[in-house]
């Protein structure tokens, strides 16, 4: 989905970013049912998540006055949405419909109404006929005003936090990932940290955790099989880089662990190049775990470039209306480095788009195994057309397939080894994910690849806690 539209429309994809008033909050689609840590945490007057509900984000008030529009415009608008979909819409068949016999049924009634508003809701319910979530027409009040000045005194303490992963048993809002240069980093707060209290209130909030820059806030955070700890931090406005994670594992020193969260970006594409050369570089390397777990925004030519170390040749191709376009890939440097090291790549519900095509494409070569839970199979790529009136539409322009025409739209990867428990609810050395992928390691499968896609069969391999 382009980021721009995600802005504008407060739609938040993977994670709510506690950061400053000028950065977009991000939402997953994570509907994990968590599975209990292996040792209970105690926490601080636990409130069920659904009390504790965030404000809604405020858009531009819809007018219930009549907005007239001519007659001209009303047709010009009508045509340039129902051509958009015509001619850019990844499927030349929208998803079975006629849409010829659409814009017939649809084109009448735009023009019996001079009301803007009854046009933009009619233009959005026409649509809507594809049944496609990341193809749509928003009117100008869905958008909000993307110029609207934002109070830059407010700050966060630095940190991703998964509202979506908060579950029955699991209060509060768990942490991601830490910025540098935040609070919450230099307070020791890290990836599967729990923010179960803010100032005392134990329904954990996002916007009680933000604030004027330079002030304080008190929150209460839980580690996996800990106690409670409060922990008081500063608001601050840094730079929301989001950049791969890379070391050994504590468990397994001769493993590297390499956890990428965004696949976007140069900073992306030098810190897997980064990590990846420290790797081979230093003691013997006897296998690779890839993190992709919550893995949603990203960039074609990341992967690309985070695929170049592992395959060469066709592995895949994208397809639009103006034809396919094969995806080719160079061995780099590290390819020689790289043959004999075992590779695993860990997906879960969350893991999205880039992330998808990263992992199946690692696996169709039969070059990584793939652990965790089937991935969401949101693959397709949206572009969007802006109208003269502040109206928008966002069309699904182009797809992803694997050399033998196979498609992840819908289906997502299936893992070679499947786990279940909710991996946040552990501390790294216990998390059910890894310790299953250094199982694959040091046993790796039989068959040089997996099914992916749609025609995939589940694998029998399963484990849980």
């Amino acid at each position: 989905m382009n980021l721009d539209i995600s802005r504008r429309l407060g739609v938040l994809f993977a994670a709510t970013l506690l950061l400053t008033a000028t950065t977009t909050a991000m939402v997953v689609a994570q509907d994990a049912s968590p599975s209990p840590a292996p040792a209970e945490a105690p926490s601080a007057s636990p409130v069920a998540v659904e009390e504790c509900v965030e404000p809604e984000a405020s858009l531009a008030p819809v007018a219930e006055e009549t907005l007239s529009m001519p007659e001209d415009y009303r047709i010009g608008l009508f045509e340039g949405v129902w051509q958009g979909i015509r001619d850019a819409y990844v499927d030349p068949e929208t998803n079975g419909l006629d849409w010829e016999a659409i814009g017939d049924e649809y084109a009448p009634l735009i023009i019996a109404t001079d009301n803007a508003y009854e046009v933009y809701e009619l233009l959005g319910e026409m649509v809507a006929l594809l049944e496609d979530p990341y193809t749509g027409f928003f009117a100008p009040e869905d958008l909000g005003d993307p110029d609207e000045p934002v109070d830059p005194s407010y700050g966060g303490i630095g940190a991703l936090v998964d509202t979506g992963a908060a579950g029955e048993g699991s209060e509060g809002l768990r942490i991601t990932y830490v910025f540098d240069g935040g609070s919450a980093k230099e307070a020791g707060i890290g990836p599967r940290d729990r923010v179960v209290a803010v100032a005392g209130d134990p329904c954990a909030r996002v916007a009680d955790i933000r604030g004027p820059e330079g002030t304080s806030i008190t929150v209460t955070v839980v580690s996996p099989g800990q106690e409670p700890r409060e922990v008081s931090l500063e608001r601050r406005r840094i730079e929301p880089l989001i950049l791969p994670e890379a070391r050994r594992l504590e468990v397994a020193p001769e493993v590297g662990y390499l956890r990428v969260i965004a696949l976007s970006g140069e900073e992306a594409i030098d810190g897997i190049e980064q990590a990846l050369t420290r790797f081979v570089r230093d003691e013997p390397l006897e296998g690779l775990v890839i993190d992709l777990r919550g893995s949603n925004q990203g960039a074609p030519g990341v992967i690309l470039e985070a695929l170049r170390p592992f395959v060469s040749g066709d592995v895949g191709a994208f397809h639009s209306r103006s034809g396919t376009e094969p995806i080719e890939i160079e061995p780099s440097d590290l390819a020689d480095d790289y043959a004999d090291v075992p590779v695993v790549v860990l997906v879960d519900e969350a893991t999205e788009a880039d992330a998808e095509q990263l992992a199946a494409i690692l696996q169709d070569q039969g070059r990584a195994s793939v652990v965790g839970t089937q991935t969401s199979g949101q693959t397709h790529g949206a572009q969007t057309i802006d109208f003269a009136d502040g109206s928008l539409l966002q069309v699904v322009t182009f797809g992803f397939q694997l050399p033998d025409g196979r498609t992840l739209e819908g289906q997502g990867v299936t893992p070679d080894v499947e786990v279940t428990a909710d991996w946040l609810d552990y501390p790294e050395a216990e998390d059910p994910g890894i310790l299953a992928a250094l199982e694959v390691i040091e046993s790796p499968p039989v068959s040089e690849s997996a099914p992916t896609g749609p025609s995939a069969e589940p694998s029998d391999a399963r484990l849980e806690p």
